[in-house]
């Protein structure tokens, strides 16, 4: 794998205008996946869009309001593409169906993405990945600024929603995305509030009511110095996390189940990260494997799931290993 800097991967990419491209993305496409593919796509007009499996429903739904027809993503991988671009994911294990498409592909495939740093054994990939970004919106933004790319005011409300979402709402917003996302509403003739009343989506009573009854029934424990909840979630993991957050813990971590797989949902506080010395997504992706799976994700936000269900409690009991073995205690 190569590893490039900003100004190759502008070269890169202008040397894949007008090709025939394959654009894709981790499994379970959230907003930052589909804002960055569609920004891209402004670029490389030749591109296809694909997503291993699903797209979110939210995402969908922001996709939909803001112009864009979810219907435009596909779940065919072209092997008859030239190159494909993966945003928002580092490596090929995260991308379900299409993970060992990517594995025999024999074009270019050039990664952008803002996770921790991931080397693959293969020299047709190519890889511009920065932590220092809160999104791959961020850097697609980016990109799309010095190519000279017109962005309208539907392109800039979804390019905003990615930068949003995957900065936990400008929780962990450095200068550089509030310059970004100050830029882009400007372009779209909104101001903040209205963007996220745009991109939010407010479950029916009883979602919220579900969500409410997982966190009075969570855990709630101190870990090294740090509040921690812990507990399943009957409606979605990742809102329970984002609310144990909100209502003062420090570190969450919630399941779900369906009839496939056991899914995990982590969140950190944010700064806790630097000040701590943890990393989430780099604990996900070690535990990823204990449910038969694969995990990953933000400092402060991350993810895993896999089918071995009835191993979720080993999951949770070596995260609280993971944790209290590289935390920083002050």
């Amino acid at each position: 794998m190569k590893k490039l800097e900003f100004d190759k991967l502008v070269e890169t990419l202008k040397d894949l205008t007008g090709k025939r491209v394959l654009i894709t993305f981790h499994s379970v496409a959230d907003t930052d996946c589909v804002s960055s593919a569609f920004g891209l796509k402004l670029l490389l007009k030749n591109a296809e869009l694909a997503t291993p499996d699903i797209v979110t429903a939210n995402s969908r739904r922001i996709l939909s309001t803001f112009g864009f027809d979810p219907e435009t993503v596909s779940v065919k991988f072209d092997n008859d593409a030239e190159a494909v671009v993966l945003v928002d994911v580092n490596n090929f294990d995260d991308c379900g169906q299409f993970a060992q498409r990517l594995k025999d592909f024999k074009g270019t495939v050039l990664i952008i993405d803002h996770h921790i740093n991931f080397d693959i054994n293969s020299d047709n990939v190519l890889a511009y990945n920065r932590e220092s970004y809160n999104s791959a919106t961020s850097i697609v933004y980016e990109v799309l600024k010095n190519t000279g790319i017109t962005i309208d005011a539907n392109m800039a409300k979804l390019l905003a929603a990615g930068i949003i979402s995957d900065s936990a709402e400008l929780q962990n917003a450095s200068g550089q995305t509030l310059l970004q996302l100050g830029t882009l509403l400007t372009i779209a003739n909104m101001d903040y509030p209205s963007i996220t009343a745009s991109i939010t989506h407010v479950s029916d009573p009883e979602a919220r009511k579900r969500t409410i009854n997982d966190l009075q029934e969570a855990t709630v424990e101190v870990v090294q110095g740090l509040l921690f909840m812990h507990g399943m979630a009957h409606a979605h993991a990742n809102l329970a996390a984002d609310h144990a957050i909100k209502i003062g813990a420090d570190l969450a971590l919630f399941s779900a189940e369906n009839e496939r797989e056991v899914s995990f949902s982590a969140r950190l506080r944010p700064l806790l990260d630097k000040e701590r010395n943890l990393h989430l997504g780099a604990i996900m992706k070690r535990l990823g494997p204990i449910i038969n799976g694969s995990g990953g994700g933000h400092p402060c936000a991350a993810g895993a799931y896999g089918p071995l269900k009835e191993r979720a409690r080993d999951f949770i009991d070596m995260f609280i290993t993971e944790i209290t073995s590289n935390i920083s205690v002050k």
